[in-house]
């Protein structure tokens, strides 16, 4: 008797292979190589002008890179737009918490799960039973993705009447909601007291799953040495050093990037 066969798909390593971005004749970002594996959190860290959040643009295509290559598993993926790439899995947060102020939480996390619908406009309009029920089915799916942050209490409420730290806890919400293969999330800590960064670590570990390339860009390196299993330093647009948070720590370079006179 054989055993049967896995149908379930196999998790992907995002690649990164020789990425040069240039804005005029401006190198942002130069040669760029790392793997991202799933499985792991993984820390973006490097002074300011590093170029971190124009690696992220490149990732999720907001910027097209002159040079290199971008895949996620098998599947390339540099040469798509924003759109085709969230509908490959790729999902990402940005610096400041980016919610529509006229919807409650949960509608803003349903937001979350646009590539799954099947729906079309007309539904907007209609009271198409199908629809009905998606948009139910969605509404729920938002509740347990709120609640899978611990943002469940803020289901019904309007941005406005929380404070930064659930807002953004919201946020993560909205990105998870999908299920994606790549989370990105850009200085989610960003305006967060130690409590509400407290509260983010702890989120951040519970979401790390075999399937799920997570990669963080964070200043906080409390935070970044505490969640992290391998951390990539950016200095200059050049990936500087990579490792453990232990060797990044002892890493000669990385101190004096940080403790020295380089801020670029």
């Amino acid at each position: 008797m054989t055993a049967a066969t896995s149908t379930m798909p196999t998790p992907a390593p995002l690649h990164v292979e020789g990425l040069s971005l240039r804005f005029g004749g401006i190198h942002v970002l130069e040669g760029l190589d790392a793997v991202f594996e799933p499985g792991r959190i993984t820390g973006l860290i490097g002074p300011n002008g590093a170029g971190k959040t124009s690696f992220f643009n490149c990732l999720t295509g907001l910027y097209l890179p002159q040079e290199g290559r971008i895949r996620l598993g098998g599947t390339a993926v540099g040469h798509l737009p924003p759109n085709r790439r969230a509908m490959l899995g790729f999902a990402r947060s940005f610096q400041h918490v980016a919610l529509c102020p006229e919807l409650s939480c949960v509608e803003n996390v349903m937001a979350g799960m646009q590539r799954h619908a099947r729906a079309g406009w007309l539904s907007a309009f209609l009271p198409f039973p199908a629809a009905n029920a998606e948009r139910e089915a969605h509404r729920e799916l938002a509740r347990q993705a709120l609640e899978r942050v611990g943002a469940g209490k803020a289901a019904d409420a309007l941005p406005a009447e929380l404070p930064p730290g659930m807002l953004r806890l919201v946020e993560i919400a909205r990105a998870i909601v999908g299920k994606p293969q790549v989370l990105l999330l850009d200085e989610p800590a960003a305006g967060l007291n130690s409590a509400e960064t407290a509260e983010l670590a702890a989120v951040l570990l519970r979401l790390r799953q075999p399937d799920l390339v997570l990669l963080v860009v964070e200043h906080d390196m409390d935070l970044i040495m505490g969640i992290c299993d391998t951390i990539h330093v950016l200095s200059a647009g050049r990936m500087l050093a990579h490792g453990t948070p232990a060797d990044i720590r002892a890493n000669p370079e990385v101190v004096r990037v940080y403790l020295g006179d380089e801020d670029v």
